[in-house]
C-alpha cells in the first residue's frame, strides 16, 4: 500500500475514532446532565412541599393558640374528669398540623415536632382542673410554632423549653401513678374459690 494511502486511511481512520469517542462522551455528558437536572427538579418540588406542608402546620397551630386564649368561665374551672367541647376542637387543629407535619420532608424536624405534639394528648397528666389542660396545650402548641418558624427561617432548631421538659416529667409521673393503681386493683381483687360453698359445680 502507498504510503500516501496508509496516511490517509490511518487519518480517517482516527477521525472514526474521534468521533466515536466525541459522540459517546457527548452522550455522556448529557445524560448526567439530564440526571442533574431531575435530581434538581426533585429537590426544589420536594423542598416546596415541605414549606407548603411547614405553612399549613403553622396556620393551624396558630388558630389553635388564638382558640385556647378566647376559653373563659366554666370551662376552664371544670374538673379534668368533665369532658369539654374545647378538646374537640383542639383535637381537630393538633390532627390537621400532625397530617400536615408529616409531609415534611426533613425528619429532624418531623421528629423534634413529634416530643410537643404526642404530650399534647397527655393533657390529664396537667392538673385536676381544664385551666392547667389549657395550658398545657397551649404551651406545647408554641413550641411546635417556634419550631416550625424556624425551620421556615432555615435558623438552627430551638432547643427543648423548660415547659416543654416539665411535661415530659409530669407525664412520666401520670403514667407511674396510673400503673401503681392498676397494679394495687389488681392485688386486691379476690378471685372467688371454685370450690366454695354457692358456687355452680363444674
Amino acid at each position: 500500500m502507498e504510503p500516501e494511502v496508509l496516511a490517509g486511511v490511518i487519518g480517517f481512520g482516527g477521525a472514526v475514532l474521534g468521533a466515536i469517542i466525541g459522540g459517546g462522551t457527548s452522550l455522556i455528558a448529557t445524560k448526567l446532565s439530564l440526571s442533574h437536572q431531575r435530581e434538581q427538579t426533585n429537590s426544589a418540588r420536594l423542598q416546596e412541599l415541605g414549606h407548603a406542608a411547614t405553612e399549613t402546620a403553622l396556620s393551624e397551630l396558630i388558630e389553635l393558640a388564638r382558640f385556647l386564649g378566647t376559653l373563659r368561665g366554666a370551662v376552664v374551672t371544670a374538673h379534668i374528669e368533665d369532658e369539654r367541647p374545647w378538646i374537640t376542637t383542639a383535637g381537630e387543629h393538633l390532627k390537621n398540623a400532625e397530617l400536615a407535619v408529616a409531609r415534611i420532608p426533613d425528619r429532624k424536624v418531623r421528629d423534634r415536632i413529634k416530643i410537643a405534639l404526642d404530650l399534647t394528648y397527655k393533657y390529664r397528666a396537667s392538673g385536676p382542673r381544664h385551666f392547667f389542660a389549657i395550658r398545657w396545650v397551649g404551651e406545647m402548641a408554641n413550641d411546635m410554632i417556634d419550631v416550625l418558624s424556624a425551620n421556615i427561617r432555615r435558623d438552627e432548631m430551638p432547643p427543648l423549653p423548660q415547659s416543654v421538659i416539665k411535661a415530659q416529667r409530669k407525664s412520666a409521673e401520670y403514667e407511674d401513678r396510673l400503673r401503681q393503681r392498676q397494679q394495687a386493683l389488681i392485688d386486691h381483687v379476690v378471685v372467688p374459690d371454685q370450690d366454695a360453698p354457692g358456687q355452680p359445680s363444674s
